[in-house]
């Protein structure tokens, strides 16, 4: 059975990347794990939001790396989404390790861009370490040398390949960056690349699947991929028929 991914949290039901969307995600048992958004605020201190800039999901302005962490804690991260949810706010990485402990698998996708965030890696670590998470983290990027850099940091973490497009050499890529998880834009995950991966002992994702048809699709390459959705209901509801 195909395990299911949380994106953002139950991001379908409620404002992505707040407490309101990880709570939802917790408390339901046929999630199995929730993928979420780090940055650095100005500060140094790593925040759970997806975007570079606080615009579309809080009612700020300006860019995370320009912003404090007590300016980003006073934005409201959920009227965006729904009046009903007026009042959340952007997350510390630490306060989600926390809440997630012990209940969830937790995906951390760090989003560094060029020389954005200098020392995100060994923060990240440092958390992590901190609450002896490293069994119940995966630690991903689309920035390959970033998890070089926090696999050197902490060998025992658990790091992913995120892919956009058709890539080549996988097998040596996970090799050199020390990966144990490959994650694709589903329309671009093949029965080949399946068999590959998972023939090598490789963790196989896709994202971000939220339309039943490319639901089935992906299902049917193989019960072993985990499928991260904005709209985990769909999946779950697969199950239960």
């Amino acid at each position: 059975m195909n395990r299911c991914v949380a994106h953002r949290g139950w991001s379908g039901k409620a404002p992505e990347n707040t407490k309101a969307a990880f709570q939802l995600a917790i408390d339901n048992p046929a999630i199995s794990a929730i993928e979420l958004d780090v940055h650095l605020s100005k500060d140094g201190v790593p925040v759970v939001i997806h975007d570079h800039s606080v615009d579309r999901t809080t009612n700020g302005s300006g860019r995370i790396i320009d912003l404090t962490v007590e300016e980003l804690c006073k934005l409201d991260a959920g009227s965006w989404f729904g009046a009903e949810f007026s009042g959340e706010r952007i997350l510390l990485l630490e306060e989600v390790l926390e809440m997630t402990k012990g209940k969830k698998r937790l995906l951390i996708e760090l989003k560094q861009m060029g020389s954005y965030y200098t020392g995100i890696e060994q923060k990240v670590a440092d958390l992590i370490q901190k609450h002896n998470l490293q069994e119940e983290v995966l630690v991903i990027s689309f920035d390959h040398e970033s998890l070089r850099k926090i696999k050197a940091i902490d060998v025992e973490l658990k790091t992913g390949l995120i892919y956009l497009g058709m890539p080549t050499l996988l097998l040596e890529q996970a090799a050199y960056t020390g990966a144990n998880h490959l994650s694709f834009y589903h329309g671009f995950l093949t029965k080949e690349i399946v068999e590959i991966l998972l023939s090598n002992n490789i963790e196989i994702g896709a994202w971000t699947v939220d339309d039943m048809e490319a639901l089935e699709r992906i299902k049917a390459l193989s019960s072993k991929i985990h499928i991260t959705t904005n709209h985990p209901e769909q999946l779950i509801y697969q199950y239960e028929k």
